[in-house]
């Protein structure tokens, strides 16, 4: 015998024994299997079949046997007789295969002999399954799809090139899938593989498989073809009279015998498909009766639940298990019109059936009515319970409940042909649909042919919602189970049937059997049933018996069987079975269900794996039999702890595809030299996440494939299914399930499952699941999930939830009560509003609803009153006080869900000094809402009211610590620290809705308090005023280089303070790193040493949890101003560490980013810039007067007297950070100039720009924060020589005007119009000199400014205010502080006779002028992206710049300076 690769010398020495001592080569066969490609694997030696011992058997062993009967790819390698125990010898003792061999004589064995007389048994033999030599791959059923062979190596399409239809019987045969329908050529071929089968086939069509058929290499060793060639089995046949036509008796070829189909469940829609698939037409109607029966005695109870569109009736749901006793005189016939081409009746809408119509169904024509039924979330293999759905105009709607009874889920229930109907549902019982609403008070007779047929409101016509869609529950439902007090995969079976639980029988239930009902429980691939347990106790139906599973049968449905009988079987006949499942896997100690130690549940003892040779492929085969993704890390030395008991496995070596780590080849089961100091442990990446959301647990449902993160559809996604996602993530609870969502770009994938979750399951991959109709999974979008600790909450008193009582959540499954210390009346509300009590009537507090349990939480809730649920509000749990029981929040609601809100007074303010407000005043129907915004948090930052769909602000005008702590205590803020004013947190939009604020500081509203009334003032967005409450945080790492490593300091009750280090495990680190930008990791570092001063030691004991999406929401201890010792401070140092934004203390400003080196004074030098770290320069490309002017009045040094290029300073050193940088002169800063992209030049250091600037630098003083205020002095025009020369021509000018005047006075008096003349020079001179006056006045006001034409301190006063007659309305928000005055001559404005005043400004001068317009715009000044609020670092801002002076004269264009 010729060998194809190398052997070993053992192995080329076992070959030539078995060739000698033989005198042939070595047969072999599996035996024992049910098929020819599976079974105990069995030798002839000798003239004698003998069997091979399965020591050291495994899928290298089983690959080679498969490919040497041609039988495809190893499947499984069995021990244990799976397949029998056989007589006669063992001609092998154990046998060594690469899995390359192409024969099992190539392997290396021991001598060829007889092993049975030498001790070993049968119960040893080794078994295979293959998958085949040939399947039908890629299609909707197992008996459609394109033919592919296995090469010994991989699938291989087979070419349509010269294929043949004998050639697809028998493969059709082969398959046990009856005869072909249709054979279709052109199929592409898959995109990974270009490959052909190099043979065509020759079968004549009476071969016993295609192995078997002749074959011919295809010319020049290449198949010529136009694709891959695709075989559809089945068949179907009407029969009358013996002749097969369009009309007559429904048969089915079944297992290669035709079978008469019984009409219990036949419906119109089951012919319409038959005629169809037949090339008959359309179904005229479906007769009942022996008019059409033949003799044979062959009749199927098989039930079709087809919708009527399909092309084929094997692509229907179809259920074979069980089924009705029929009688000849009840078979399923159809008479078709016979016209392929007809055009379907048109259905009548107008119309429903006359009422007791009994024949409808049977009489009235398959019409052209697109509608289609189905029935939705029951959980049912053929979809015979669940909420109703009709489908109409492409929309999918549901049924109102109203009337919805017995008689109208009759018409469903046999519409679906799911048998008769037991329950009604109604109040959406299987979930709430989506969609339209088509059908209310429906009135069904019971006897209609469709549910749309009955009578009812009329179409699309209702007064419902989906809380009250309908469904139904048919006798055609079915579920199976185990039944065990202590085992999920062994226990009695059981199947549901007829709204019965009940047993079912065990004769014959042979393997195939046993494999599916497993498979459909999720228990493994395999199991067996168990003859010795004692009889079960008590009575129940035992449903079924003669099960017979074919390789053809997706799920146990699908199994041909006896019919149902209530005693199928006597009591000692009920099925137990165990399943290889039964044998349990687990990890622990890792953190979630995976992660962790391997550890195997065997014999009732939990045992581990040692790591001897442990490694990816291993983990992998843990990872997917777990249902938890792909492999991540294979850990060894018990990382994760070591574990107890026995070791049950060692020197494990899977290949990663072993659908269970215990059938991966090993030492052998319990056969170890290891100690627990060597347990094995995995990370899997987890087969459910939830993307995309703002932490992990809330996002877009992703499940992996095995290969990637695949989305989950929302088409049928449950809250059952949510909840159990929830509960494995370690998630709290769901609270919320949305639909709608976008799927990732980058993969329009959907995976084909829907999961079919009860709520209980530990995990998703434990839930049931129905492959989508068709493998595709209708949408619209993936499903999203919110989970969260807060989703349950209750009011207690006296031991009774009710809708008044102590406020309790359940937080981690504890009922914890709530502090009242932040507790508001518009929690209160939303409490109420949650648990369908009403609103709120008060917020008593004291201990009179006190329960005894001293579980009492801190957590903070920021609701704004109008949220649905408790959950949806922002929430703070980190710090908190230490709460007593007579300060535990309570609620008393109205308990009326219905009640209308009493009407909000806005005329009448709350009585001064009603200190009880807050709790006795009923959370009226006010719309109004609270807000801060801008400040970095919930509790700080710029006061903004809700209404009439409007955010407005408050304006600043007598804004103090009374109004605010209205706000604060509002908002459940806590106490205010700061009334801030003039836009501190930025100016608003939208109107202005309160003014002059007069709060005593108990009002419960901010809206309640004394003011101007609603929308009235005369104030602009500059005066928007804003708090800072003591509940406002913020959070910083402190150091000296770093920006991601150091000092961590939280900022409470307005002061900065340390963080402690204890317990702070690795979840709160990461989130603290996230939350500064520090990438999602880092580490506590205890070895730096002690910090020098002092400061508060705030909080201590922060316990993140994965739910938390930032450090605010993690428990803690209550704050403490010496929560620790200094020594354990925190000092962290995350990932993403990287140096400091700035080169001083951080934050800072533009100007400390920008200096001048190299030049002979502090103004004047080469221009560098930080960025990224680090100082670098300016290229000179482009280098002008106008951005030196910019560099110069960012830096404080005057006018810009040279734009200097050449590196005339010297050439720097680093980066050149900018290039091309083109400013117009006016920027506040060089970064508002256009410039090239940060780094990138194509310059050098030779190139390098200067300045040189008008004068020397001002330090500007430190403010409270330890950073430096700016004020850029006024630009343009406005220095001192700028102002001069403004002065000076207007003298010119004033000369200019007498000398034109004695001209005109010259020629005037030469025509003696001397009156004339005199008036007009009079007028004139008036003007001229009224005007320069101004000019005057002018330089004087402002070189009083303080700031003006230097860099000194802003002043912040303001001039006394106004009597309330001189107030004027304020101009729209294009124009700042700026009016047009009239100037004398010009058409007045107004008619009126007061004189218009310039609004007062803020370095307090006021112009009464009344010749020109002086209009001063400030520019804000916004913190960059990343950095804290400038307001919390640098104290109250500094004044505003001023830019943009117009100056307007009668008879002149507006001319505007910079």
């Amino acid at each position: 015998m010729a060998l194809g690769r190398h052997l070993s010398l053992r192995g080329l020495c076992v070959l030539l024994l078995g060739t000698v001592v033989g005198g042939q080569d070595l047969e072999l066969r599996l035996k024992d299997g049910g098929r020819r490609c599976e079974g105990r694997v069995e030798v002839k030696h000798q003239g004698e079949w003998g069997t091979v011992n399965s020591y050291k058997w495994g899928l290298e062993e089983a690959a080679v046997v498969c490919r040497q009967l041609g039988c495809g790819a190893a499947v499984d390698a069995l021990q244990r007789v799976h397949f029998g125990s056989a007589v006669g010898p063992i001609w092998f003792y154990a046998i060594y295969c690469r899995g390359t061999e192409s024969a099992i004589t190539e392997c290396t064995s021991i001598a060829v002999k007889d092993y049975h007389p030498e001790s070993l048994s049968h119960d040893q033999d080794a078994g295979v399954v293959c998958s085949g030599f040939m399947r039908l791959a890629d299609g909707d059923r197992p008996c459609s799809g394109r033919v592919e062979v296995h090469s010994g190596e991989d699938w291989t399409p087979v070419s349509d090139g010269n294929f043949t239809f004998p050639t697809a019987q028998v493969i059709c045969a082969e398959l046990g899938c009856g005869k072909v329908v249709s054979v279709l050529g052109h199929v592409p071929f898959r995109e990974s593989d270009g490959r052909v089968w190099a043979e065509e086939f020759r079968c004549k069509g009476e071969e016993p498989e295609l192995w078997s058929c002749p074959r011919v290499p295809c010319p020049g060793g290449t198949c010529h073809h136009s694709g891959a060639v695709h075989v559809v089995c089945s068949e179907v046949r009407l029969i009358k009279n013996g002749s097969s036509q369009c009309e007559g008796q429904v048969e089915m070829n079944i297992s290669g015998r035709w079978r008469a189909l019984c009409a219990s469940h036949w419906s119109l829609a089951n012919a319409n498909v038959v005629c169809r698939q037949l090339g008959c037409g359309v179904a005229i109607s479906t007769p009942r009766g022996p008019h059409s029966v033949e003799g044979s005695d062959q009749i199927s109870t098989v039930r079709f639940h087809c919708s009527g569109v399909e092309s084929f009736l094997w692509s229907c749901p179809v259920t074979a298990l069980g089924g009705p006793d029929c009688s000849h005189g009840n078979m399923a016939s159809v008479i078709c019109s016979g016209n392929q081409t007809q055009v379907l009746p048109q259905c009548n809408d107008s119309m429903s059936e006359r009422a007791g119509s009994v024949a409808s169904e049977e009489s009235a024509p398959y019409c052209s009515d697109s509608r289609q039924l189905r029935l939705v979330d029951g959980d049912s293999p053929c979809a015979c319970a669940g909420r109703v759905e009709i489908l109409d105009q492409g929309s999918w709607g549901t049924i109102c409940d109203d009337g919805w009874d017995l008689d109208d889920a009759r018409v469903v229930c046999r519409q679906l042909g799911c048998g008769e109907a037991l329950n009604a549902t109604g109040s959406a019982h299987f979930g709430a649909g989506s969609g339209p609403i088509w059908l209310d008070d429906l009135n069904c007779t019971g006897n209609e042919s469709h549910v749309w047929k009955c009578p009812s409101r009329g179409w699309g016509r209702h007064d419902c919602r989906h809380k009250q869609d309908a469904g139904v529950i048919c006798s055609e439902f079915l579920a199976l189970r185990m039944v065990s007090e202590d085992q999920q995969c062994a226990g009695w079976l059981e199947v549901f049937y007829n709204g019965t639980w009940g047993s079912v029988c065990r004769s014959p239930m042979e393997d195939i059997t046993v494999s599916i009902i497993c498979s459909q429980l999720g228990c493994g691939d395999i199991g067996s049933l168990n003859s010795s347990v004692a009889l079960r106790e008590g009575f129940r139906p035992r449903w079924v018996d003669g099960i017979r599973c074919q390789n053809t049968d997706t799920s146990l449905w699908q199994c041909p069987s006896d019919h149902w009988n209530y005693t199928s079987c006597s009591p000692k006949e009920e099925a137990y079975i165990s399943c290889a499942g039964s044998r349990q896997l687990r990890l622990v100690d890792g953190g979630g269900p995976c992660a962790g130690r391997v550890e195997i549940l065997d014999q009732g003892s939990w045992g581990t794996i040692c790591d001897d040779g442990w490694d990816l492929d291993d983990a992998r085969v843990v990872c997917r039999q777990l249902g938890c993704g792909g492999a991540l890390s294979a850990l060894q030395f018990a990382e994760l702890g070591p574990g107890s008991g026995p070791i049950w496995l060692d020197e494990l070596n899977c290949g990663g595809k072993e659908s269970h780590v215990w059938r991966c080849p090993s030492q052998g089961w319990g056969r170890h030299d290891c100690g627990h100091a060597e347990d094995a442990g995995i990370v899997c990446s987890g087969f459910v996440r939830l993307a995309g959301g703002e932490g992990p647990c809330s996002g877009r449902v992703e499940v992996y494939s095995g290969e990637d993160w695949t989305p989950v559809s929302d088409g049928n996604f449950t809250f059952p299914t949510a909840q159990v996602i929830c509960a494995e993530l370690r998630c709290g609870k769901a609270v919320s399930v949305l639909g709608h969502v976008p799927f990732r770009e980058s993969d329009g994938r959907v995976w084909a499952e829907e999961f079919r979750c009860e709520g209980e399951e530990p995990k998703l991959w434990s839930c049931p699941r129905v492959p989508c109709p068709g493998g595709t999974c209708h949408h619209s979008g993936a499903a999203q999930v919110v989970c969260s600790v807060y989703a349950e909450v209750r009011l207690m008193t006296n031991g009774s939830s009710q809708c008044e009582g102590q406020v309790e959540v359940n937080i981690s499954g504890r009922w914890r009560a709530l502090c009242a210390s932040h507790w508001s009346l518009a929690n209160a509300n939303v409490v109420c509003r949650q648990l369908s009590c009403g609103v709120a009537i008060s917020t008593p507090r004291g201990p009179r609803f006190v329960e005894g349990g001293d579980q009492i939480s801190t957590v903070r809730f920021h609701c704004s009153g109008a949220e649905s649920f408790l959950w949806t509000c922002p929430v703070t749990a980190l710090g908190g006080l230490d709460c007593s029981h007579d300060n535990t929040a309570s609620v008393i609601c109205s308990g009326n869900q219905t009640q209308a809100l009493p009407q909000c007074n806005d005329s009448l303010s709350e009585p001064a000094g009603s200190a009880a407000s807050e709790e006795s005043a009923p959370y009226c129907s006010d719309s109004r809402q609270l807000r801060l915004v801008d400040g970095g948090g919930p509790c700080a930052g710029r006061v903004e009211i809700l209404d009439q769909g409007s955010w407005g602000t408050i304006c600043d005008d007598g804004w103090d610590l009374d109004d605010a702590r209205v706000v604060c205590r509002q908002l459940g803020c806590g106490e205010a620290l700061n009334a801030t004013r003039s836009a501190q947190f930025g100016a608003g939009s939208g109107p202005i809705w309160l003014d002059d604020l007069n709060c005593t500081g108990n009002e419960s509203h901010v809206w309640k308090c004394p003011s101007r009334g609603w929308g009235r003032h005369d104030c602009r967005h500059k005066e928007d005023a804003g708090v800072i409450c003591s509940e406002f945080l913020a959070l910083r790492m402190v150091s000296e280089d770093q920006e991601c490593t150091g000092w961590l300091e939280v900022f409470y009750n307005g002061t900065w303070g340390s963080v402690c280090r204890s317990p702070m495990e690795d979840i709160t680190v990461s989130m603290i790193c996230r939350q500064l930008g520090c990438g999602d990791s880092g580490s506590l570092n205890s070895s730096v040493g002690l910090r020098e001063g002092s400061r508060p030691h705030w909080v201590d004991g922060i316990q993140c949890r994965k739910t938390d999406t930032s450090l605010w929401q993690c428990p803690s201890d209550p704050w403490n101003y010496n929560s620790c010792s200094p020594k354990e401070e925190a000092y962290i140092s995350c990932a993403g560490r990287r140096p400091k934004s700035c080169p001083a203390a951080a934050p800072c400003t533009d100007r400390e980013k920008l200096r001048l080196r190299g030049g002979d004074s502090e103004c004047s030098g080469r221009v560098e810039v930080w960025h990224s770290g680090s100082w670098g320069t300016v290229c000179d490309d482009s280098w002008s007067l106008a951005e030196a002017e910019v560099v110069c009045q960012q830096l404080g040094c005057g006018q810009a007297l040279e734009a200097v290029r050449a590196a005339t300073f010297g050439p720097g050193n680093g980066s050149i950070w900018l290039d091309g940088v083109q400013c117009r002169g006016r920027e506040s800063s060089l970064w508002d100039c256009a410039a090239e992209p940060w780094g990138q030049s194509d310059c050098k250091h030779e190139e390098d720009a200067g300045v040189r600037c008008s004068g020397a630098r001002t330090t500007l003083p430190l403010n409270t924060a330890g950073t430096r205020t700016t004020s850029k002095p006024l630009p343009g025009i406005f220095s001192l020589p700028g102002v001069l020369c403004l002065i000076l021509g207007s003298l010119l000018f004033l000369v200019l005007v007498i000398l034109v005047t004695h001209l005109l006075r010259w020629r005037a008096e030469r025509r003696g119009d001397l009156s004339a003349l005199s008036s007009y020079e009079d007028a004139l001179a008036e003007a001229v000199y009224e005007e320069l006056d101004y000019l005057v006045t002018q330089k004087e006001g402002l070189l009083g400014i303080p700031g003006f034409l230097s860099d000194g301190e802003d002043n912040d006063s303001r001039s006394a205010p106004e009597a309330p007659d001189q107030r004027t309305d304020a101009p729209g928000e294009d124009y700042d502080d700026a009016e047009e005055v009239p100037v004398p001559g010009a058409p007045p404005a107004s008619q009126g006779s007061k004189e218009e005043v310039l609004p007062e400004k803020e370095y307090g001068m006021r112009s009464s002028q009344t010749r020109s317009s002086l209009n001063v715009s400030r520019e804000e000044v916004n913190p960059g992206e990343g950095e804290e609020s400038p307001w919390l670092l640098q104290g109250d801002k500094g004044d505003p710049e001023y830019d943009d002076v117009e100056l307007s004269v009668q008879g002149t264009s507006t001319v505007t300076f910079w």
